[in-house]
């Protein structure tokens, strides 16, 4: 018996990137079957593609050099052209370790974000105004 290749034609999720061929030839899925995507748009590409972390980083260090004082999230992020309304918590803090981003809270509770080198100047920031994590609400 000889053997042969065989195309047989599937699926792809524009969310996850999950493939699969389907059992049914006429079927066409409703959902993504990945147990971790079950997005019902797996064929409708996402509208914008999503900023990566370098390009955020890039952009955060653009808005704050040439500031010269400390900038708050919504000043950076109007100056950065930046689409979130919230950053993301995870590459905020990689920020800190990468290029020396550092979020002083202040008395009225306003949060200013400063670069280390930028701070020249100014006392160097005490630990009990830093921003510390807090615990999720459950």
């Amino acid at each position: 018996m000889a053997r042969v290749p065989i195309t047989v034609m599937g699926f792809r999720c524009d969310r996850c990137g999950h493939e699969w061929i389907p059992n049914d030839v006429d079927y066409e899925p409703r959902v993504c079957p990945n147990p971790k995507c079950h997005s019902p748009y797996w064929n409708t590409p996402a509208k914008r593609a999503r900023m990566s972390y370098d390009d955020f980083k890039a952009k955060v260090v653009a808005a704050l050099m040439p500031a010269g004082r400390p900038l708050t999230w919504t000043e950076v992020r109007t100056v950065a052209g930046l689409p979130q309304l919230f950053p993301n918590n995870q590459w905020v803090h990689r920020l800190e370790t990468d290029i020396g981003l550092i979020r002083r809270r202040e008395s009225d509770g306003i949060i200013h974000w400063l670069l280390k080198d930028s701070s020249v100047g100014e006392p160097p920031p005490k630990t009990s105004d830093q921003v510390s994590s807090r615990p999720r609400r459950k």
